[in-house]
């Protein structure tokens, strides 16, 4: 059976009015043209109908988790950083896959609890706890949920690995005249991430002043391809670094007729791949790009450099993920301090205060 089409009814403004129902309720549509309120009364009964009759599921929750995480970062695209929504999207498809496809109204913490138990022991506590802070915030905007009582795998404190002294100077010989020479520099040196290496332009190369302005990124987007991004990863990332002549005068060598764009026009992964062979070639521990990182900032723990200062260098925030994730005390640094606190208390033990008292105020001095 045919549909009855509204019938526009002609006002006394002159205008035509067509009333429709949507859900209970009764809309009117006005246009001077019948024949286009009447259309505009049938796109809106049609249209608004089936969009109110999504909101109103999504609002009883009646959205599986998997759709619930597109929304949640579709309205949230023009917040968060490229890299954070990879990493949304890499949570959405290897994380929790028994919830995924369940609607958020029939998720309970059990059944939380038990995605949690899937997945440990195949990923780290943190993947699973990032997992877990992400599908919680999602389903919050849905319903309540306690989960104070899911337990989450025991985390195993694990050192990143990084460069002692030794170990930067034999890399610091075998990278000469590398193509990555450069890269592996700005990583160690200056502690630049590999997203700021790709990202460095010409423009941000101040060879007059020997500084290097880290303002740009180069990070893979939803669609797996690389681009140049503004964003950085945190607005402490954006800073000014002091460029020792050393590797600025590498730079200015460096392909010196096409300074425009990018500086490093190689593969992100050409870097990691390059210094792994260099390192297995030369007997070097392999630490990885990232362990370059790591390895800097370890070694402005061993020099004393001031936390703002290392925070600024690093492009920090806080002082808490520098100090528990990236700063390693190194080896010579342990002995030294074990023979300086035996050295104070055999004083002690032989009564020399003054010896012990030289000793203890010996950094206040320098």
């Amino acid at each position: 059976m045919k549909k009855k089409l509204p019938t526009p009814q002609k006002l006394p403004s002159g205008v035509y009015r067509c009333q429709v129902m949507v859900n209970g309720e009764r809309v009117s549509v006005t246009d001077a043209s019948p024949d286009k309120a009447q259309a505009k009364a049938v796109a809106l009964k049609n249209g608004l109908a089936e969009q109110i009759a999504i909101e109103n599921a999504e609002k009883k929750g009646a959205i599986t988790l998997f759709s619930a995480i597109d929304l949640y970062i579709d309205n949230r695209k023009n917040v968060l950083s490229p890299s954070t929504i990879n990493g949304y999207r890499v949570i959405q498809r290897n994380r929790f896959q028994t919830l995924m496809k369940k609607q958020i109204r029939d998720i309970r913490a059990a059944d939380i609890q038990g995605a949690v138990n899937h997945d440990a022991g195949k990923v780290s506590a943190k993947t699973i706890k990032n997992a877990l802070s992400l599908v919680v915030s999602v389903i919050s905007e849905y319903k309540e949920i306690n989960v104070k009582k899911v337990r989450l795998p025991q985390r195993k404190r694990k050192e990143h690995a990084y460069l002692d002294e030794q170990g930067m100077m034999d890399l610091f010989e075998a990278i000469q005249g590398s193509p990555v020479e450069i890269p592996i520099l700005l990583a160690v040196w200056l502690g630049m991430r590999r997203s700021e290496i790709m990202g460095l332009c010409w423009d941000s190369v101040d060879f007059e002043n020997s500084k290097i302005m880290v303002q740009r990124t180069y990070i893979m987007g939803e669609d797996g391809a690389y681009r140049l991004r503004d964003e950085m990863k945190t607005e402490a990332s954006r800073r000014t670094l002091d460029c020792p002549g050393y590797i600025m005068d590498k730079l200015a060598k460096y392909t010196p007729e096409h300074r425009e764009g990018r500086v490093f026009l190689m593969h992100p992964n050409r870097i990691y791949k390059t210094m792994r062979e260099i390192c297995e070639r030369h007997d070097i521990p392999f630490v990885g790009v990232h362990g370059l990182r790591h390895t800097n900032a370890s070694v402005m723990l061993s020099l004393g450099i001031v936390d703002k200062v290392a925070m600024f260098r690093g492009g920090w925030s806080t002082d808490v993920t520098m100090k528990q994730i990236y700063q390693h005390v190194f080896p010579s640094d342990k002995t030294a301090a074990v023979g300086k606190l035996d050295l104070f208390f055999q004083s002690i033990a032989d009564g020399n205060f003054t010896f012990a008292h030289e000793i203890a105020h010996e950094k206040q001095k320098e």
